[in-house]
């Protein structure tokens, strides 16, 4: 019984040391199959090495939470090819007050968003709006790269549909959508103006310098 233990345990290990190489290098020379087919391969090694029983791994799957998931990325499409975020976009630049404020807008309306679209969906789509931006205003990108970037993983914090860490823990521990809002606000607020007063702080200098037109 231990030696079957100590087997699983070994084979595990491989099975999940594959996934994360994947995961962590989508374009290993050797298998360039990328993060979405490394992750499948992980979780087959693991029914093909009998860690897991193919009965236990489908009860692992989650389907409300894959439906929640997925409804939330089709309305975030949707939204895109409405060009919602490019209104979005235009409130960056709107009556701006120079890169500082351009920087801490960033910050608020990546926290907002994010929260509302997940953040995976509001960085990939915003992204080419912050980079149009600063290459107008002869701006460095970094800053404002790592604004967007920073502060929509801090604001997604906010809601249950901000990424799918949040989805699993609101639907395990039953806690209301509304509830899981009021709760989360306090320290997602604290966490977005420390982000934008680091941020600023750090590269105070470097936003200071006269827009070159």
């Amino acid at each position: 019984m231990a030696m079957a233990s100590i087997v699983k345990l070994v084979l595990g290990s491989i099975a999940f040391a594959i996934f994360w190489v994947l995961a962590v290098f989508p374009a290993v020379p050797l298998l360039p199959i990328g993060r979405t087919a490394g992750s499948l391969l992980g979780a087959m090694l693991m029914v093909i090495f009998q860690v897991i029983t193919p009965e236990q791994a489908y009860a692992a799957i989650d389907l409300p939470i894959l439906g929640l998931l997925f409804g939330t990325m089709v309305v975030s499409m949707y939204l895109e090819r409405a060009d919602m975020f490019k209104y979005l976009g235009k409130l960056l630049t709107w009556k701006s007050w120079g890169a500082k404020d351009l920087l801490c807008r960033i910050c608020l309306i990546s926290a907002i968003s994010s929260a509302l679209f997940t953040n995976d969906t509001f960085c990939v789509v915003l992204i080419e709006f912050v980079l149009k931006i600063v290459r107008q205003q002869n701006l460095p990108p970094y800053p404002f790269l790592l604004a967007l970037a920073s502060s929509a993983n801090i604001g997604s914090l906010e809601t249950p549909i901000g990424n799918p860490q949040n989805l699993v823990i609101a639907i395990q521990s039953k806690i209301s959508f509304g509830s899981f809002v009021v709760r989360i606000f306090p320290a997602m607020l604290v966490g977005v103006c420390l982000n934008a007063l680091f941020l600023l702080s750090m590269y105070w200098k470097l936003l200071s310098l006269q827009k070159v037109i």
